[in-house]
């Protein structure tokens, strides 16, 4: 793989998990598990309630949940969609905002800002809000380094009239009360342009803004004007045409101020022999989890009309990989439920305790019937009743960094010897869990594959339970010396001294790991 390099094997003390190989060198009677997240049975803790939502849209990048960082809050903002038209129309939306303290119970404060019909509403951003008629997919992060506290929420969103592709910018102290930037932001040559479906991010170690997004020219490539083109379809797919390449796919663009973006350049299009003929990226929320950026790229079936999530990973939020052979990570739900035509995830992972949870768009209508069907002429139910197409926010549960797990039978013990690494860690910590009479036992070696003194297989403290932050040790002690310190100075630089490194051998049976680190 051209995206792994000897330089990740310095791992310090950040969680190593298992979505690739990059950290085994060796493994023996050994099979690896993806793992899908837990719908809970609450769904949809976020559903059309109050008298003044018209039509909810928890579409992909068209809602955010996020935890307030000062009060512990989970907040969602969600966009209700106006149909003012004898068609249904996307461009006329408006924002609106709820919050929960466990994620599962929801309220939605009646506000201010916005009074309709002599009512308060929970309306933040449109319908007139700070001047702003129509609001559509509004992307929110948490500035962790703001300016000033009226700039701790930040925000872009699109569709504002007229329907140009223009992008607004707002703040809040709060995320309730916005005010929106009079200057546009700059998208490199696009100036304030960009397409929908952006996604917002925060580059800690590097102190950018990012966002996963769509090009404004993203469908508008030279096709062969002899094919037929229908009125909602961007056109006719070209395999290994990349010229002629219009489907779905994922931009990247960074800013280190959320005013002057770089030039958006793709990141992730459909593979022409992987992915369906008729696949396509809608959009993709990332975070960070270890050692590894994870991607939730949500994928658009059109021929079903449906969607679903499926799992990427990066090293470097750059190049990505499928988890999987591109299996769906977060599916729909069964017929006749809730989602049972789309999942979609916009917002990042909340941590707490040792869950991780998932906040999810889904629907029990399909992507686009009800929005171009008048229009195509299409007969389905959904073209002709409104009352058929109902989104919420669902909530899945998954593991701590329970993405991947490798893991040994009932029958035979299993190896796993990590590749030799390079970290400053004076203990290991496991997150693994054993089945009846399972096993984990640790020998730790040098990159000579010579045992340390006292940590040997038999002298391993033998682990059976279930936990996400197990402490290992050798006869009561989990210390774990340095490889060879008698090791001395470089040959080519004496005064550089080389560091020394170490590798771990697992033996487990009935037993998986989901990850190890070393603290």
């Amino acid at each position: 793989m051209n995206d792994l390099d000897s330089t990740m094997l310095v791992i310090g003390d950040t969680p190593q998990l298992f979505l690739d190989n990059l950290i085994i060198e060796a493994c023996q009677d050994m099979t690896k598990t993806f793992h899908q997240p837990t719908k809970d049975p609450a769904n949809p803790v976020i559903k059309q309630d109050k008298p003044w939502e018209n039509s909810l849209f928890f579409q992909s990048a068209n809602h955010v949940v996020c935890r307030d960082s000062q009060n512990g809050l989970f907040k969602c903002w969600y966009e209700d969609v106006i149909d003012g038209s004898p068609e249904y129309s996307l461009f006329d939306g408006r924002q609106c905002y709820a919050e929960s303290t466990d994620g599962i119970h929801w309220e939605k404060p009646e506000l201010d800002i916005v009074v309709e019909n002599g009512r308060k509403t929970n309306i933040v951003l449109g319908a007139g809000a700070d001047g702003i008629e129509s609001a559509h997919s509004l992307g929110v992060i948490e500035d962790p380094f703001p300016a000033d506290d009226g700039q701790r929420f930040r925000a872009l969103f699109s569709h504002y009239p007229p329907y140009e592709g223009e992008i607004r910018m707002a703040s809040s102290a709060d995320g309730i009360r916005w005010t929106v930037a009079d200057e546009r932001p700059c998208f490199g040559k696009g100036g304030s342009k960009m397409g929908d479906a952006s996604m917002l991010h925060y580059d800690h170690w590097n102190r950018t803004f990012v966002a996963y997004c769509r090009h404004w020219y993203l469908g508008h490539a030279s096709l062969n004007p002899r094919n037929p083109v229908g009125p909602t379809n961007p056109g006719p797919r070209y395999p290994y045409d990349f010229s002629r390449q219009n489907r779905r796919r994922i931009f990247l663009s960074e800013s280190p101020d959320m005013q002057h973006w770089g030039q958006p350049y793709a990141i992730l299009c459909p593979d022409d022999e992987d992915d369906n003929l008729d696949d396509g990226f809608y959009g993709m929320k990332y975070d960070q989890a270890g050692n590894l950026h994870i991607g939730f790229l949500n994928v658009f079936h059109r021929v079903r009309n449906e969607i679903d999530v499926q799992l990427v990973f990066s090293h470097d939020r750059k190049r990505w990989r499928h988890a999987n052979n591109h299996q769906p990570w977060l599916p729909q739900g069964a017929p006749g439920e809730w989602d049972q035509h789309m999942v979609n995830v916009s917002s990042q992972i909340v941590e707490v305790d040792d869950e991780l949870l998932i906040f999810y768009g889904g629907a029990n209508c399909h992507h686009d019937y009800h929005i171009w069907g008048k229009r195509e002429g299409l007969d389905h139910p959904e073209t002709r009743d409104p009352s058929l197409v109902r989104y919420g926010l669902g909530l899945a549960r998954l593991r701590k960094e329970g993405f991947a797990s490798v893991g040994s039978g009932a029958v035979r013990e299993g190896l796993l010897v990590t590749r030799p690494f390079m970290s400053d860690g004076t203990g290991l910590v496991i997150n693994a869990r054993c089945g009846t009479d399972g096993y984990i036992v640790v020998e730790v070696v040098d990159d000579y594959d010579e045992p340390l003194k006292d940590r040997r297989r038999e002298d391993c403290d033998v682990f059976t339970g279930d936990s996400t932050a197990h402490r290992m040790s050798w006869k009561g002690d989990p210390m774990l010396p340095v490889a060879r310190p008698e090791f001395g100075g470089s040959t080519v630089f004496p005064w550089k001294k080389q560091e020394p490194y170490r590798k771990l051998r697992f033996f487990m049976k009935n037993a998986e790991l989901f990850s190890f680190c070393m603290r």
